[in-house]
């Protein structure tokens, strides 16, 4: 289960350097979360695979 926090900021008030740092903080959490749902998917097609397999032996008897 993912939580996310957000903090509510003005974006304008921010420096120069404030924005950059939020901007490659969020880009490391993005990347990280992309990631995360890769594998989510691949652990996906496996069950995905497995109930069909599971369904063709039902089907059999």
């Amino acid at each position: 289960m993912c939580r996310f926090a957000v903090d509510l900021i003005d974006f304008e008030e921010l420096t120069a350097a404030q924005r950059k740092a939020l901007l490659k903080d969020l880009q490391k959490r993005r990347d990280a979360l992309q990631a995360q749902l890769k594998g989510v998917n691949e652990s996906l097609k496996g069950v995905n695979q497995a109930l069909k397999t599971v369904q063709k032996v039902s089907k059999r008897r």
